[in-house]
């Protein structure tokens, strides 16, 4: 009966170890909106006209065009013409790579329609854990379009057109710039953790908080997140199989 115990307590303990690593993809809402094939679009594309009325859609596809006058996102036969004014947004992108775009859809009967990225993520989206700022301005190519996690000091932050922009500055004087959605106390001086997507040069974020663990094992490791999600995983598996052994 003890026994049996000790390993329910231990089957929830790893449950709730697994739901705290995983639950950093939980901004990505933000981000990956209602996705909508380019076959849809391509049909009726006065659904998701953004010039009638405002809204933002996520569409999914393979980049088989890329160059400073056009990117062409496709899935399968279907393709979408997607603007380039912002280029910086598909650095580290290469023709052949499966992305996610999320922006405004604008219909033109008579020219060519076109999609207005707001964010270009790799897909299936990557968590790349804590990242040293100094690794990200050094080769921001690696990093564009996925999730990160930093640590730093607040060196600045000012509100502007309903969001904070913040710097983000290590302890060797890199800087990385913040685009912050949401309401926060923080201030400058304070030594922060921010999670967010990193995108044309920026991370956008909706959690920026406190820092209160200024030496982690995630510093040490990149990704930890990952590799404790891993081992939470094979750990209920063998909990469960050992309750089936003992039962």
């Amino acid at each position: 009966m003890q026994k049996g115990s000790a390993n329910k307590i231990g089957t929830i303990f790893m449950a709730i170890l697994l739901l705290s690593c995983t639950a950093t993809h939980a901004y990505a809402s933000m981000f990956e909106l209602e996705k909508v094939p380019i076959s849809k679009i391509n049909e009726d594309p006065t659904v998701y006209d953004s010039t009638m009325a405002y809204r933002k859609i996520s569409v999914i596809g393979n980049i088989t065009e890329m160059n400073k006058q056009s990117v062409i996102l496709s899935d399968g036969p279907d393709s979408l013409n997607v603007d380039t004014t912002k280029m910086e947004l598909f650095e580290g992108f290469n023709v052949s790579d499966r992305a996610l775009i999320t922006g405004e859809y604008r219909y033109d009967p008579i020219e060519e329609s076109i999609l207005i990225p707001t964010y270009v993520i790799h897909h299936p989206s990557e968590d790349m854990g804590l990242v040293n700022i100094s690794n990200i301005v050094t080769d921001t190519a690696s990093y564009n379009g996925k999730y990160i996690t930093v640590t730093g000091n607040l060196s600045s932050l000012v509100t502007n057109m309903g969001r904070y922009t913040a710097t983000i500055e290590d302890e060797h004087n890199n800087v990385l710039k913040v685009f912050y959605y949401g309401s926060t106390e923080l201030e400058t001086g304070d030594q922060v953790k921010v999670t967010g997507l990193y995108n044309g040069r920026i991370l956008h974020s909706e959690n920026m908080r406190l820092d209160r663990s200024p030496l982690s094992v995630s510093t040490l490791v990149p990704g930890f997140s990952s590799i404790i999600g891993i081992i939470a995983i094979l750990s209920i598996a063998l909990l469960l199989k050992s309750k089936q052994l003992n039962d």
